[in-house]
């Protein structure tokens, strides 16, 4: 025990300054991959031998990337989410026997889909020609038979690369690994402690007659049927290529609701009181707060929560450079578990706002891109 006006250590709050926020990469965060991807890209399939001759096919430059790629992380997982479509330059030409060139040819490399969702398959790739000339036709056909396996090996090495950090280990080692690890035997130490701790005798509980131990279940199970919340949070940050307003609508005009989800939706965007339907009735609530276009504070809850159990939804939009909106989500009160039991609540919630309600606005309106 520390002595008069000593300070003890243990009871110090240090002001640990960005490190001591999201701690170990708890919450949901999300980082925009994009720039990198193409980056990564146009030095993956740049200058790549496809055959030899006398069909002699090489890559020449990545000519486009559209779409977007973002690394999430929850949890210290990495949940990466990306779809691209690619288009990568080739030059070929023909050859005699002895090593003349009789013919030339340009065309494209065509990869429609590159995505998170077929990171363990090949993706098309479609072989087109600039010209509808013999030799290109000759050159097409020695790159379809024996030319797409080292555009495929690349490709599936950057999907690798992405996947396991990209950019954040490019920049900094694995960090992220690191973490894990370091959490996890502070996790085994806690849990020791607690362990020993539960040891320890307790003070005795008085005993309780019939009646008193009838009146407190009873208690108790009334509180679990009101479901009231458990105190569980979430937060989320993301990032979009729009005007705050842009995504102001998204959660406020009824159109653009429907528009994102593709269901049935309602919303009277009225605070406070107005309330709000979404996916055909799955998630309901009414308007707190309504600050057009900066904030937007919701009564929010599933249907397979609790009766009566709603959470609250605090929306802060800003727009920190011309052109670039940054949204972060704080939604507390969140339930232990819901109607049926289940208690993952909390990563359903928060993995729900990231692919139903994040992601496709990005998709349906292009702020990803």
């Amino acid at each position: 025990m520390a002595r008069f006006d000593e300070a003890d250590p243990r009871w110090l709050v240090k002001d640990m300054g960005d490190a001591g926020r999201n701690v170990n990469n708890w919450h949901w965060t999300e980082r925009d991959c994009t720039e990198w991807a193409k980056e990564r890209l146009s030095t993956a399939l740049k200058d790549i031998q496809l055959t030899q001759q006398p069909a002699a096919v090489r890559t020449t430059t990545l000519e486009s990337m559209t779409g977007d790629a973002f690394l999430n992380i929850r949890k210290n997982k990495l949940i990466p989410s990306y779809d691209l479509e690619v288009r990568v330059g080739w030059t070929g030409e023909l050859t005699d026997g002895d090593g003349k060139v009789v013919g030339t040819a340009t065309g494209k490399l065509h990869l429609p889909h590159i995505g998170d969702d077929n990171h363990d398959e090949d993706p098309e790739i479609r072989i087109i020609c600039d010209t509808n000339s013999s030799e290109a036709e000759r050159l097409k056909a020695a790159v379809h038979s024996r030319g797409k396996k080292p555009v495929l090996e690349a490709v599936h090495k950057f999907v690798a690369e992405l996947r396991a950090g990209g950019p954040a280990l490019a920049e900094g080692g694995n960090s992220l690994g690191a973490s894990a690890s370091a959490s996890g035997e502070e996790a085994g130490a806690n849990r020791s402690t607690v362990a020993g701790a539960r040891a320890e005798p307790g003070p005795s509980k008085p005993n309780l007659s019939r009646a008193d131990a009838d009146k407190a279940s009873r208690a108790a199970a009334s509180k679990a049927s009101s479901g009231s919340s458990s105190g569980r949070s979430i937060s989320i940050t993301a990032k979009f290529h729009c005007r705050p307003s842009d995504i102001y609508e998204c959660f406020t005009v009824e159109g653009r609701v429907r528009m994102f989800s593709q269901s049935p939706a309602t919303v009277q965007p009225t605070a406070p009181g107005g309330a709000f339907s979404w996916y055909g009735g799955s998630i309901t609530g009414e308007f707190l707060e309504l600050s057009p276009p900066n904030r937007i504070v919701m009564r929010w809850r599933f249907n397979t929560w609790e009766e009566g159990c709603f959470s609250k939804v605090v929306i802060e939009i800003s727009e920190p450079e011309h052109g670039n909106t940054m949204v972060k989500i704080k939604q507390t009160e969140l339930p232990a578990h819901d109607k049926f039991g289940s208690e993952d609540t909390v990563d359903v919630t928060e993995k729900g706002w990231h692919s139903q309600v994040l992601q496709r606005i990005r998709q349906v309106f292009g702020y990803g891109v």
